[in-house]
C-alpha cells in the first residue's frame, strides 16, 4: 500500500490492485528479493483481504502468473549473505566514483538490516539524534506520523546506530541532511543507486562473487552473529521478523566464510583493508564535498 501511494497508483478495483501488485513484485525481484518474499506478499494481502486470492471471488491473475516467470527465473533458494568486508569495499569504490550518498545508503543498509526500498523511503527526520540518555544515533522507520507501516504493519521501529564497524556512520548521515526535514535522507533515486552499486561491484575486480543490494540485509545479521556482536534475540529484533525460522541462515557462519573465501588472497588482504579504513574514507569523501564536510568528532 504504501508503495503504491508514493507512486500514486489507484488501489480502487481488483484490477488496479493487480497491477500495482505485479509493479511492487518487479521492483523487488530487481532488488534481489528471495522468492518467499514474493509468495509471502501475495499470501498476506490475500490473508488480510480474503476476497482475494484462491478462496475469494477476485481473482489476481496478473500477480498468479509473475509468481510463475519469478519461480522459472530464480527458483527458490536462500542467496548467500554479503560479507562485510565486500560490502566496505563496494561502498569505497561508490564514494571513490563520486556516489558519497549510494556508499553511505549501503552501509546503512548492511548494519540496520534495511531492505533497498526501505533506506531510500528514510527521510531527514527519520534520523534521530543522540541525547543525554543515549548517545548513539537513531533511525525511525516506518513512523506513525506519516501513516507508514512495514509488511508486518508495524510502525515507529527504532534501529540504533550502534554497529562498532562504523560508530560515526550517524554523524556522516547527519552532515547529508541539508533541506527540509519531509525529504529523502539519501538524495539519490534508487535506480541510480543500484546502477551505481554495479558499476562499483564490476571495478573492485571481484571474480568469483557478485551481489544484489538486497544481500546487504542478509549480511548484516550474519556479520553480527559471527563475530558476537548482537545475540541471536537482539538480531531478530533488529531485522523485525517474526519467526524464529528466519534466523538460521544466520548461524550458518560457514558460508560467510566461504563466499570471502571465493576470491584470491590479494583481493582478502584489499576488502580486509577496505573495511578497517572505512571511517577514513567516509570522513576523507566528505571533506570533498563542502555541503556535507565534516567536523572533528
Amino acid at each position: 500500500e504504501q508503495f503504491a501511494a508514493d507512486l500514486h497508483l489507484p488501489l480502487d478495483s481488483g484490477e488496479n490492485i493487480d497491477m500495482a501488485m505485479v509493479d511492487y513484485l518487479d521492483q523487488i525481484f530487481l532488488d534481489g528479493a528471495d522468492m518467499d518474499d514474493a509468495t509471502r506478499l501475495y499470501a498476506a494481502w490475500c490473508w488480510r483481504n480474503p476476497s482475494f486470492g484462491r478462496n475469494g471471488h477476485i481473482r489476481l491473475s496478473r500477480v498468479s502468473r509473475a509468481l510463475q516467470g519469478w519461480k522459472k527465473l530464480s527458483p527458490t533458494t536462500t542467496r548467500a549473505p554479503m560479507p562485510w568486508i565486500f560490502a566496505a569495499l563496494i561502498a569505497t569504490q561508490m564514494v571513490h566514483d563520486g556516489d558519497l550518498v549510494g556508499g553511505l545508503a549501503l552501509i546503512t543498509m548492511f548494519l540496520c538490516y534495511l531492505r533497498p526500498g526501505e533506506a531510500m523511503r528514510l527521510k531527514k527526520a527519520d534520523l534521530v539524534r543522540p541525547t543525554p540518555q543515549c548517545s548513539f544515533w537513531a533511525v525511525n522507520l516506518h513512523p506513525s506520523s506519516r501513516g507508514e507501516s512495514s509488511k508486518l504493519l508495524l510502525s515507529d521501529e527504532s534501529l540504533m546506530l550502534d554497529s562498532s564497524d562504523l560508530l560515526s556512520l550517524g554523524t556522516f548521515l547527519d552532515r547529508q541532511r541539508t533541506g527540509e526535514p519531509d525529504q529523502p535522507l539519501f538524495k539519490s533515486q534508487y535506480p541510480n543507486v543500484k546502477k551505481s552499486f554495479e558499476k562499483a561491484q564490476e571495478k573492485c575486480g571481484l571474480k568469483n562473487v557478485k551481489y544484489v543490494m538486497y544481500q546487504a540485509r542478509h549480511g548484516g545479521p550474519s556479520h553480527d552473529r559471527r563475530h558476537k556482536l548482537r545475540s541471536l534475540v537482539e538480531v531478530k529484533q533488529r531485522g523485525r521478523w517474526v519467526g524464529d525460522s528466519s534466523l538460521r541462515r544466520y548461524e550458518a557462519h560457514a558460508r560467510v566464510q566461504q563466499e570471502e573465501g571465493k576470491e584470491i588472497l590479494q583481493v582478502q588482504l584489499l576488502v580486509a583493508a577496505a573495511a578497517r579504513s572505512l571511517d577514513t574514507m567516509f570522513r576523507a569523501a566528505s571533506l570533498l564535498h563542502p555541503a556535507a564536510a565534516l567536523p572533528p568528532l
